[in-house]
């Protein structure tokens, strides 16, 4: 692409997310030019400037008055979401937020309402769905390999991020937890497939409620483990879980169940991985085939399992580096949209639905009843077989 025809971004906030943002925007995706970062500790943004090469660095209020710039990604941390995100539309620009685009459900509502008055996107993060793995897995869905979707499982567990996080506080502290933390990787790869939530219903418990926090002992402000049933407008109904609590686990991350067969979709946290169908019309003519009675056919069941069980090959290109990150696609998609005046696979609808999602779970967990949702998310258009958007430079 003609560097005339680049959407020209500006970052603001320059913390350990930026890094590979600014890494991939710079080296790797051909529709986008950065140039300038911002910070509210301006050094960080000077660093920033010097370490990729950029050509403005400064204050937010620098970067919101620069005409050049069209697209504003957001990584400031969640709380100051809301805030940033309605700066940057007041100021004319398309914004890309990391996740989630606001901690409150009538912020967010809010924000894209602005949005749609001014004519601009105001979309949030993450864009991991339209990785190969997702993708992939979005195919088998549309060409009805395991039928119609009836039910699905999804679960991200771990101990806490105390073990391993440099300055873990904020995941203990109000608008974190596990569900505003990887919630949004799950429910966005869910509506992604299955389309609209209708309902949830959801219980919260503190697990551990006093966490070290870099050799201090912090109760945690929010709970630790949320566990949900949620159903959706395609009929599908599954469980959800996620949570800091859990020391190990069996537990797939993301399964769908459909009336033909299963799936098992990679972690949507990643944008890559293998996607494994199971193939229920296989086993029921191979039970079918035993002719002695119970229990020869049970036995049969069980002990074919694995032949039913078989890896779907990807048509859409896999991450250069099966170790890599591609973060920054969905922003890379946002400036095609806007370029060639078409909705985002990363939507405002999802984002919007996300945000009411995340402030269900709170709210049945809290009130004891069904969460009904009253905004709508249609799924948004499959990726292209390659990495049209990728390059190296």
């Amino acid at each position: 692409m003609e560097k005339k025809d680049r959407v020209k971004v500006g970052i603001i906030g320059c913390g350990t997310i930026s890094d590979v943002y600014m890494t991939n925007i710079t080296n790797h995706y051909q529709n986008l030019e950065l140039v300038r970062v911002a910070d509210l500790y301006v050094e960080k943004a000077k660093k920033a400037q010097e370490k990729y090469g950029i050509s403005h660095a400064g204050s937010v209020e620098e970067l919101l008055a620069d005409p050049e710039i069209e697209l504003v990604l957001d990584l400031t941390i969640p709380a100051a979401h809301y805030s940033v995100n309605r700066q940057c539309l007041e100021a004319g620009k398309h914004v890309y937020c990391e996740k989630p685009l606001a901690l409150k459900f009538s912020e967010a509502k809010e924000l894209n309402d602005l949005a749609a008055a001014k004519g601009l996107f105001c979309v949030a993060a993450p864009d991991t769905f339209l990785g190969a793995g997702i993708q992939t897995a979005r195919s088998v869905l549309d060409d009805g390999k395991i039928g119609k979707p009836v039910g699905f499982t999804a679960n991200m567990t771990c101990a806490g991020h105390e073990l391993w996080h440099p300055n873990p506080g904020f995941y203990y502290q109000n608008g974190g937890g596990p569900m505003f933390d990887m919630g949004p990787y799950y429910l966005t790869a869910l509506v992604y497939l299955l389309g609209t939530i209708r309902s949830i219903s959801c219980f919260a418990v503190k697990g551990r409620p006093v966490r070290n926090i870099l050799g201090n002992q912090v109760e945690s402000e929010v709970p630790t483990t949320y566990t949900a049933i949620l159903s959706f407008v395609c009929g599908a109904v599954g469980t959800m879980t996620m949570s800091f609590d859990t020391w190990k686990t069996r537990l797939p991350l993301l399964e769908i169940y459909g009336t033909e067969g299963s799936m098992e979709v990679p972690d949507p946290n990643g944008f890559g991985g293998k996607v494994e169908i199971f193939d229920g019309n296989k086993l029921r003519s191979i039970v079918d085939s035993v002719k002695d009675p119970f229990p020869a056919k049970l036995i049969a069941m069980m002990q074919n399992q694995a032949d039913c069980t078989s890896e779907v090959r990807s048509e859409f290109a896999e991450d250069p580096d099966p170790q890599g990150n591609m973060r920054g696609l969905g922003v890379s998609d946002l400036a095609q949209a806007i370029r060639f005046h078409r909705q985002p696979r990363v939507s405002e609808a999802v984002s919007l639905h996300v945000v009411e999602a995340l402030n269900a779970f709170e709210i049945s967990a809290r009130s004891g009843v069904v969460y009904e949702m009253t905004t709508k998310a249609e799924r948004t258009e499959p990726m292209g077989k390659g990495w049209e958007l990728w390059e190296v430079r």
